[in-house]
């Protein structure tokens, strides 16, 4: 059934998908949006500062300036009543000068209701009141850059790529924001350099939008397209911003050196003081395209991984958090939105790593991204060092390539090829060729539609490694429902080395459905109700089914107040051909397994000073039975201080062994101003009986200039009844300094 569903699924929406595009725009320009009649994407004419007149950005907004620029339209509700008015309004406004972008924003509110407790940079804003805004540049609806201010004063950025459906939130560039409270609310100012962005530079309309999000009642209100079946996110439904001409971006040059000093004792008990320092330049060559080049790289500011239990046979996923890789890296995605990690052709955290986990000194790299016409570009070469593990790669040449052509609004056409292998000695390449058919009005207002098909093929030195991997997945969403379909073949022979595959020798087959009922205060006490299913399939390239699984969740309930609580079971099979060991001297051995699973899940709102959530999950497990528990708790006593504690518990009974394991993390961070911020989390397992514990103060001088003194502390036991003993410690301290040309 699958396939069948697969094959009229993705040939319906190729057809709405063609119909929509057939109604685009001729490439470079931007296709007209329908709406219904006397209605259209708002159009915001951004105000020029006059001659002598300048902005000071201290969230005072008593420049005259900010009385002659014209006010935003107001927003309107997407959540809790779509359509509605806001309980509060909302002021905002824009101007410019040929250096800067300035926003001020008034959101008017009660004082006492006001959530102002977060402070640090790029902070996972839940707690605040907070407005996000971002700009797509080049109105093309592919990438944006993305920024967020709370009422507490932090500031966030990120880059939004593949028209919306990609988020990194860990990009970083300078820009100036303050907010304060006032007796009408809060608000604040910001400022962005047009050396921070690459923009068109023939003074064309520039798209945008902009949320306000209110903690106190749940509000969302937006400036563009309120609607909850866009996300925000949705590129193609943003507004239009008019007038800004004659900008400056100098010779777009940033030069980044760093010093480094670091004090090393390692588990041996050798001490070391080490000096280090590197250079950074980044030179945006045009106003469309940007080159990067890094020289004896260092990641000590970057954030430790949190610890995973793994459960199946097959590698555990750890995302990329280095700045180097994480810059302009939607321009090096390819294929559809991959949530279950299946495949990534190109995955950079494969840089600087080998395949036993070791750091391998990055040297120097060199990345280049842009846009020329119609055609979006990414280049990146690095050489890397040895291997620190015995017997090793020695350096390497390690190379990604990139190239996508849009058409029309919303769809485009590229290709990927990478070449290097960060484990082995022996050569590997890999090359592919996507396409994504899209149209956010595909089957009518508030339906959109996405189509992805995608090939790739991969050759390895010597024997072995040669292979092909494709798939096809279709999207359709609504207000209330949203489906995909979607069928992909990883042959075994497929080696990605440069990338990141799951499971080789397959072909699968899935199928989601979601249906989210939505109260619009109809029913006072509830927000809203969803339920899922989810089933996929999973054979072996010879017919043979490997594993499926039938998710259904019951409901998932959020209140008024926006806690929320979960039911979910499974029905699953997994046909184990080899054992695969599972910690605790437990092995699972070969056959098939047919297993049901329920959970059971629940979570407080953001609105509290302290809040926890909870999940419980029971059933079968291979041979046996699984009980797996876990709490987590954030406690905010004051906007200086955040408090945070879990605990997961795993305990499997099998015919194998028991099997037992424990991970638990405790986080204390401080913010002592919106540049001064200390971050410090432990981490213990009781599968590799390691603790680990990270401390980071990050003290932005000013935007550009940093200081970090990060400590790495580690420790181990010999066995579950032994002590701690020491294991490798680290204390370095690092200025990064950034000069603008």
């Amino acid at each position: 059934m699958a396939p069948s569903l697969t094959a009229v699924g993705g040939l319906a929406l190729l057809l709405a998908c063609l119909a929509g595009h057939a109604r685009a725009s001729a490439p470079g320009q931007v296709a007209p949006v329908q709406v219904a009649p006397g209605q259209g994407p708002p159009v915001y004419g951004v105000t020029r500062l006059v001659a002598g007149e300048s902005v000071r950005v201290d969230g005072r907004l008593d420049e005259s300036l900010w009385e002659r620029a014209e006010r935003l339209s107001p927003l309107t509700l997407t959540e809790p009543v779509q359509g509605a008015a806001p309980s509060h309004p909302t002021d905002v406004r824009l101007a410019f000068d040929a250096d800067f972008l300035y926003v001020a924003i008034r959101c008017y509110d009660d004082p006492s209701q006001v959530r102002a407790r977060q402070m640090d940079r790029d902070a996972f804003v839940r707690f605040d009141d907070v407005v996000e805004f971002w700009l797509d540049t080049f109105h093309d609806s592919r990438f944006a850059f993305w920024f967020q201010m709370t009422a507490g004063g932090s500031r966030g950025d990120a880059l939004i790529a593949g028209s919306g459906t990609s988020f990194n939130k860990d990009f970083d560039t300078i820009w100036y924001g303050e907010s304060r409270l006032t007796d009408e609310g809060w608000q604040a100012e910001i400022a962005i350099p047009f050396k921070s962005l690459a923009f068109r530079t023939d003074g064309g309309p520039w798209g945008f939008n902009l949320v306000r999000k209110r903690v106190s009642n749940g509000e969302n209100a937006r400036w563009a397209s309120p609607l909850v079946a866009y996300s925000f996110f949705r590129l193609s439904e943003g507004g239009t911003l008019t007038g800004l001409e004659g900008l400056r971006q100098g010779l777009g040059l940033d030069v980044s050196p760093y010093v480094k000093g670091t004090l090393r004792r390692e588990e041996s008990g050798d001490e070391d003081a080490l000096g280090d320092g590197g250079l950074d330049l980044r030179w945006r060559t045009t106003p469309a395209s940007n080159l990067r080049v890094t020289v004896n790289t260092d990641f000590a500011e970057t954030e430790v991984d949190e610890r995973q239990v793994n459960l199946d046979r097959f590698p555990l996923f750890f995302p990329e958090k280095r700045d180097f890789f994480l810059e302009d890296a939607g321009v090096f995605e390819f294929g559809a939105p991959d949530r279950g990690r299946r495949l990534i052709p190109f995955f950079s955290r494969r840089i600087g790593r080998d395949d036993d986990g070791g750091e391998v000194p990055l040297l120097f790299g060199t990345k280049f991204t842009g846009r020329i016409g119609e055609w979006n570009v990414g280049l990146l070469d690095t050489l890397v060092g040895d291997s620190p593990t015995e017997g090793g790669p020695e350096g390497r040449n390690l190379f990604a390539a990139r190239v996508s052509r849009n058409l029309g609004d919303e769809s485009a056409v590229g290709a990927i090829f990478t070449q290097g292998n960060p484990g082995e000695s022996r050569d590997n390449w890999v090359g592919g060729l996507d396409l994504r058919l899209s149209s956010s009005r595909a089957l009518g207002d508030g339906r959109s539609g996405s189509l992805w098909l995608y090939g790739l093929r991969s050759g390895t030195e010597g024997d072995g490694g040669e292979g092909a991997a494709y798939g096809v997945q279709a999207s359709i969403g609504t207000n209330a429902w949203s489906h995909d379909v979607a069928t992909h073949t990883v042959e075994s022979g497929f080696e990605p080395a440069l990338g990141f595959v799951q499971r080789r020798g397959v072909r699968s087959f899935s199928w989601e459905t979601e249906y989210t009922w939505r109260s619009q205060g109809r029913v006072p006490s509830l927000r809203e109700v969803q339920v899922e299913v989810s089933p996929s399939l999973t054979r072996g390239l010879d017919g043979e089914t490997q594993s499926w699984d039938l998710p259904l969740k019951w409901f998932e309930l959020e209140l008024a107040n926006e806690d929320s609580v979960a039911i979910e079971s499974r029905r699953l099979f997994e046909n184990v051909s080899e054992s695969f060991d599972l910690g605790n001297d437990v092995t699972v051995q070969p056959g098939e397994f047919t297993m049901t699973r329920h959970e059971v899940s629940f979570e407080t709102n953001d609105r509290r000073d302290w809040g926890a959530g909870a999940e419980v999950e029971v059933g079968d497990f291979f041979s046996g039975h699984i009980f797996r528990w876990g709490v987590e708790s954030t406690l905010i006593p004051n906007r200086f201080l955040q408090l945070r504690a879990g605990l997961e518990s795993f305990a499997a009974d099998l015919d194998e062994g028991d099997f037992r394991a424990k991970v638990a993390s405790l986080a204390a961070d401080a913010s002592f101003s919106p540049n001064l911020s200390w971050k410090n989390l432990a981490q213990y397992d009781t599968e590799s009986l390691e603790l680990g514990f990270q401390s980071r103060l990050r003290w932005i001088l000013t935007p550009g200039q940093e200081l970090f003194l990060v400590t790495l502390l580690g420790w181990r036991r010999p066995d579950e009844h032994a002590h701690l003993a020491p294991t490798d410690q680290e204390l370095a301290l690092k200025l990064v300094y950034t000069l603008r040309f």
